[in-house]
């Protein structure tokens, strides 16, 4: 229902105001509020206006809206202040107050605003510098915010500090208030020597990210490295990112000086190889020549003469072993065979004993060369040998034996002459 003091200029007011405009009494009351009451906290104007306003204030705000009622009442001024009121849905909205006292008609004239989003924005933006303060404090990494300094110096290169974290005053030794404000020339004045000045240039020059490692000097004769970032954060400001990387590039040193150690040691060992390849090589060829001088002193202790058609000559030299009894019949069989030898004389007259094993070997090569159809003549027999065979036996008729070589010779070309059986 339209009220009668609705429909006034003062009224038409009310209704249009976007801002919580209103008139409270000294007793506690809102004597004529506008239409942005309603749609701000939900609650109908006539409950507004029918209870004491305190009744709608945060238990927690009460006693200073009370306190600075009293002031307005007091008429000292225009009051300004700040707090919650309840809304119908049993939520708070912050209102900011700014009121004048008209001690004449015991009424305050007030115009309020709802800042509760301002209020939350303004919250969440100190709870995200807390965040921030709390990350870059707690970073191991030196971080600072650098503005160019102004004038003439700024035209110099130098720059002053805007914000600093703990790392960075725990580096210079010195609280921030030393630090905030002052130039880069005179924290650390050897930061433009080694050209860290140099790459904030170029950071705001080219409005791009920066990254480089520099070394820098220390009165001990030695040194340290720090890796920078350098962000620029507007025409003037940067933000610069420090890490202390020492410890790394001593491990890179260690590393390329135990790489160069490895391949100088590499190619030791290559020229190493190589001449043991050469050595190998030359040991092969020396074994290889030996070898064949073996193999020629071997053709030469066992030599195979064909005396005639038909019958083989064996000259046997120094003693017979089983490598040896192998060897005559590797070279007696096939030659038995290309040859179509009818006898094969065996001359002993360079052995001058003979054991058990000796005659064992012989009696092998005399039956290998039956095989082949080829019969056995053994010559030169000494009386030692003679002696050794009776005594193991086993020996007698398995070969005609004959005291010269020329005997054996007479009589298998006779055989083979006169073609008579052997």
């Amino acid at each position: 229902m339209t009220q009668s003091w609705q429909l006034d200029e003062l009224g038409r007011f009310f209704e249009l105001s976007v801002d919580l405009v209103g008139i409270a009494g000294f007793d506690g009351h809102f004597k004529r509020i506008g239409q942005a009451w309603e749609r701000t906290l939900g609650h109908s104007r006539e409950e507004l206006l029918s209870r004491p306003f305190l009744d709608f204030v945060h238990p927690d705000d009460r006693e200073r809206t009370l306190a600075e009622s009293a002031q307005a009442f007091a008429g000292t001024g225009s009051v300004t202040f700040t707090n919650r009121y309840r809304c119908r849905d049993g939520s708070y909205r912050w209102i900011e107050w700014n009121s004048s006292a008209n001690q004449e008609a015991q009424v305050v004239y007030f115009v309020a605003r709802d800042i509760t989003d301002r209020r939350r924005a303004e919250e969440a933006l100190i709870a995200a510098e807390a965040r921030f303060r709390a990350a870059i404090d707690g970073s191991l990494d030196v971080f600072c915010v650098l503005r160019r300094a102004p004038g003439e110096r700024g035209a110099d290169g130098d720059f002053e500090f805007t914000e600093a974290n703990a790392k960075l005053l725990e580096m210079f030794a010195r609280p921030r208030e030393a630090v905030i404000g002052r130039s880069v020339d005179e924290i650390t004045p050897e930061t433009r020597q080694v050209g860290v000045v140099a790459l904030l240039e170029r950071a705001l020059r080219t409005g791009e990210r920066v990254l480089e490692a520099i070394e820098f000097p220390t009165p001990d004769g030695g040194s340290f490295w720090l890796h920078y970032q350098v962000v620029p954060l507007s025409d003037d400001d940067v933000a610069v990112t420090a890490r202390d990387i020492t410890p790394f590039k001593r491990l890179e040193g260690e590393l390329r000086e135990a790489l160069q150690r490895r391949e100088a040691y590499a190619e030791e060992l290559g020229a190493k190889n190589l001449l043991l390849a050469e050595e190998n090589a030359e040991r092969e060829r020396a074994e290889a020549l030996l070898r064949q001088q073996q193999e020629t002193m071997l053709d030469m202790s066992t030599p195979i003469i064909q005396a005639w058609e038909g019958v083989l000559v064996l000259p046997v030299i120094g003693s017979v072993d089983t490598a040896r009894a192998a060897q005559i019949m590797e070279r007696l069989l096939p030659e038995i065979v290309r040859t179509q030898a009818r006898y094969a004389v065996l001359d002993l007259t360079g052995v001058s004993a003979v054991d058990a094993a000796t005659v064992s070997h012989l009696l092998a090569v005399v039956r290998a060369a039956s095989l082949l159809g080829s019969r056995c003549l053994v010559s030169g027999i000494s009386p030692a040998i003679a002696r050794t065979m009776t005594e193991i036996g086993g020996a007698e008729g398995a070969f005609m034996t004959f005291g010269l070589l020329q005997n054996a010779l007479r009589y298998a070309l006779s055989r083979c002459q006169g073609g008579g059986a052997g």
